[in-house]
Parts: C-alpha cells; structure tokens; sequence
C-alpha cells in the first residue's frame, strides 16, 4: 500500500533539498583570499598563510611574503607592504616589495618605493617613489650591504651635479 522511500539528509539534519534555520554557517573555500571590508581599520602587523584583499584601511605593516596581496580600490594603506604578487588599485603610502611582481592598476596611488623582479605601471597609475628591479633576495633589512659610493660634484655655476669621473691612473710613457 504505502511506499517508504529514503531520504538523504544533508549535514545540518534536514532533508537534501530543504534549509533548516538552525544550520552552520559555510565555512569559506579553500584557498580563497582573506578580505578586510572597507568599515574594517587595522591598526598594527597584518600577517597571516593566505591571499588578503584590502578593501578597507590599514596602519602598520603587511607582510605576507609568501601570498599575493591586493589592495583594493576602496583600500587605503599606510604601511609597508610585503607580498608574492602585490596588485594596487587603491592607495599605499609605503615601500613595496613583492617576491615576484608589483602591479599598479590605473587607479592606484603609491608614495613610497617599490622592489620586485617585475614591475608594471598601468596608464593613469600615480607613482612618487623609485623602482628597484631585482630577482635577487635581499639580506636582512635591519642589515643591509654596504652598497658603493658615488661622489657627486656640483657646479658652481648652478648647473646640475654630476658623478665623478674615476680618476685616470697616472703612467709614464715610455718612448722607444
């Protein structure tokens, strides 16, 4: 007379198919980036084992050397800012250094220096600072290198300071 049938339930108790009220919140997928919202202020080191999108305002430090950070357009950072790929679209104010690439979009604004193997410029970027391009890694920052020297000799007559040629060694010529 009467059929039973089986249901399958999903995790939460309820019959596959339905929504119960009492169900867990879902959990965010593997690998997706952390966000900080833009009514989020964060005063302080952002550190952390994933991607991160600034949406909202950061004071302090960024460093996530190892993922990929992305400052949003809504994202104002004042910090420096450490990461694989560095994407800025908002504002930093700040060095930037990335393992890999630094890519400022059209509608960034960075004050501050920026280090990377490579290095991309949209057109409309605003950008007050200098460009290091280089793969290699870089000793600790607290003890960097001594890096060499230039003497730079102004002129007197207002005209622009230029470097020191090397001093010509002084030999004796030798006539045969």
């Amino acid at each position: 007379m009467f059929k039973k049938e089986s249901v399958e339930m999903n995790p939460s108790g309820a019959p596959a198919g339905t929504t119960s009220s009492h169900s867990r919140p879902s959990t965010p997928r593997p690998g997706g980036p952390a966000t900080i919202g833009p009514s989020i202020f964060i005063k302080g080191e952002v550190t952390g084992d994933e991607d991160l999108v600034v949406q909202g305002r950061i004071e302090g430090t960024v460093n996530l050397a190892k993922h990929n950070v992305t400052v949003g357009p809504s994202g104002k950072v004042t910090a420096d800012v450490r990461g694989k790929t560095v994407i800025v679209e908002g504002e930093v104010v700040g060095d930037v250094e990335a393992g890999e690439q630094i890519v400022l979009r059209r509608s960034a604004v960075v004050e501050g220096n920026i280090r990377a193997p490579r290095v991309a410029l949209e057109d409309g970027a605003v950008f007050r600072g200098g460009i290091e391009m280089d793969s290699t890694p870089k000793p600790d920052r607290g003890r960097e290198a001594a890096k060499p020297e230039t003497k730079v000799a102004g002129g007197r007559d207002g005209g622009p300071a230029r470097p020191e040629a090397p001093a010509e060694p002084r030999s004796k010529s030798l006539t045969a």
